[in-house]
């Protein structure tokens, strides 16, 4: 069960960053289309991602058995706490922005969304050094650490190849 909270909080994330990656580089002012394709863009690169690791997991499993797959479980949980309470406070936030209250959506707006897309590289990368350094092996923390610095490097790993005026020529790829 915490693994798939750990990817069902990976793929909101990643989703989320889809959108994040192309906000502002397309000037039309029917951007629907445009936006789902970032978001569906970054669900696609989200499940690669959760994917990838979820086959080193096992790998590791393979070579380490049943001691380090607990220490990597354990881990894993550990980074949902962290993760969880983030991601529980930016869907209130979101929620709030999308009242039909103008004044709670600038609230939610001002108070949570905007500072907290500033610190989501710093809790990714602060959770996995905390679960890193508590780790009873090497492979856990080894997989947070690195699952961390993917994570908080995740919009950059969606515009890679994309110049940021990509989705002007009248499509968006």
């Amino acid at each position: 069960m915490t693994l798939l909270l750990l990817g069902v909080l990976a793929f909101i994330d990643g989703t989320l960053c889809g959108f994040r990656a192309a906000a502002g580089r397309n000037p039309r002012l029917f951007l629907w289309n445009y936006y789902a394709a970032s978001m569906r863009r970054g669900a696609l690169v989200s499940v690669f991602t959760i994917v990838l690791f979820l086959g080193l997991g096992l790998v590791l499993r393979a070579f380490g058995g049943e001691l380090v797959w607990a220490s990597m479980t354990a881990a894993a949980a550990k980074l949902v706490f962290v993760y969880g309470i983030y991601a529980t406070l930016v869907v209130a936030a979101l929620g709030l922005y999308l009242s039909s209250s103008f004044d709670f959506g600038v609230l939610a707006s001002v108070l949570v969304l905007g500072p907290f897309t500033l610190l989501r590289p710093v809790v990714i990368l602060a959770g996995a050094a905390w679960v890193a350094a508590t780790s009873d092996t090497l492979a856990a923390a080894g997989m947070a650490v690195s699952a961390g610095v993917v994570m908080a490097n995740f919009e950059r790993i969606l515009t890679l190849g994309r110049p940021p005026w990509s989705g002007l020529e009248g499509h968006s790829r």
